[in-house]
């Protein structure tokens, strides 16, 4: 048998390992910049009508905003066509106010088996006829190149479908403890080159503050009814155009667009317990495993470090400060790197428990809860597997 202490240099050993490594793929991504779409991007060749759809429901505090920065774009043939989801709060008159096209879908009960989301999108592109449309959240801000660059990355590469990562704005404490690792959590598990490989289609995602689509292809794979009853719509709605036989691309799109997800504690638990699980492919035994890999790799440094304080251990106290050190380090080089408050990186070990939480969380309201967003209720549980739904069937 391995003695103990030999077996925990090796676990020690690995841990430094983990966090040298994210570095390193961390480095060489942004190096070779592949993935990369930024404002200095050439846009090359004319590029046809876009129709920029924000779906909204009670945005007030946002869309004015939204649509502004939208409005500000240096793409030639755009429109902004803001579908009001019912809102109570005044959410359509200020998108009119702001110079958007208002449709305004009243606040019906959802159809049966139907998430709000893929309903309101279903119903703002009936009547599109443009050859292309861009999906974006009402708290997404772009730069005036988004949509420009992203259109023309999108037909140069021949691509049927295209959704970027942008830039998280936090400013309430929580937002800054959690978002960096639920963040890093979802970037870690969803390397780009597997992503954006056809070949790798276990590896599809995509980011449902920002998917531009052909429309052609998105009426063909049948579009939002395809994934009606998908918490995760944008992923499935991806999943959906590979099973088709369409190219995606997923890039890093920071520099284009920022978005603030969530202002507060109760908006971050409840938004992120309703997708994480779904996100892991509603398997209890990968947040088992995840669990465990955030308890050693996270949370035990910090352990050892308060073991060897207190009980004098020498070489203990050695891996517990070298191994909380490099995890500052890392986290520091990573939050400068992507804009965040350095501050809040000594919290680590906080948004790290707080992320065990989310997904423990997450995992059991697919068994005994529902989550309340946006005034529904919806159920956590895994969707009832079902056909791919017919094509829309727009207006020509």
């Amino acid at each position: 048998m391995i003695p103990a202490m030999m077996a925990l240099r090796f676990l020690l050993g690995g841990i430094a390992l983990f966090w040298l490594g994210a570095a390193y793929k961390t480095w060489r991504g942004q190096r070779e910049g592949k993935w990369r779409l930024g404002p200095d991007a050439a846009v090359r060749g004319g590029l046809p009508r876009l129709v920029v759809v924000v779906p909204a429901r009670n945005e007030a505090k946002v869309i004015g905003a939204c649509v502004a920065a939208l409005r500000a774009s240096d793409h030639p043939d755009f429109v902004v066509r803001v579908y009001d989801d019912g809102s109570t709060d005044g959410t359509g008159a200020l998108a009119t106010a702001a110079g958007a096209e208002v449709l305004s879908g009243g606040d019906a009960p959802l159809p049966e088996g139907w998430k709000g989301k893929p309903w309101a999108l279903v119903r703002a592109t009936r009547d599109v006829t443009a050859e292309w449309i861009l999906f974006l959240d009402a708290d997404v801000r772009v730069h005036p190149a988004a949509l420009s660059r992203a259109h023309s990355r999108a037909m140069n590469d021949s691509v049927d479908f295209l959704s970027g990562f942008g830039r998280l704005e936090m400013g309430s404490f929580w937002e800054k403890v959690i978002q960096p690792s639920v963040g890093g959590l979802i970037i870690a598990g969803n390397d780009l080159d597997g992503v954006n490989d056809p070949e790798r289609t276990d590896k599809i995602i995509a980011n449902g503050q920002f998917i531009l689509v052909r429309r052609a292809a998105y009426e063909a794979v049948g579009g939002h009814g395809a994934v009606k009853d998908d918490i995760l719509d944008d992923v499935g709605l991806a999943k959906a155009f590979v099973a088709a036989g369409h190219t995606i691309r997923v890039l890093f799109m920071r520099e284009l667009f920022a978005c603030r997800m969530y202002t507060n504690l109760h908006e971050l638990w409840f938004g992120w317990t309703k997708n994480l699980f779904a996100g892991m492919g509603y398997r209890r035994d990968r947040v088992v495993f995840l669990i465990g890999v955030l308890l050693v790799e996270f949370l035990l440094p910090y352990g050892i470090l308060i073991y060897g304080l207190a009980t004098g251990h020498r070489e203990l106290l050695a891996w517990g400060v070298g191994l909380v050190a490099l995890i500052h380090v890392v986290r520091a080089w990573l939050d400068r790197l992507f804009g965040q408050d350095l501050r809040y990186g000594l919290l680590q070990p906080l948004g790290a428990a707080m992320l065990i939480g989310l997904l423990y969380d997450s995992s059991r309201r697919s068994r005994t809860g529902r989550v309340i967003w946006k005034g529904r209720t919806y159920s956590a549980a895994r969707p009832p597997e079902a056909p791919p739904a017919p094509g829309i069937g727009t207006q020509a």
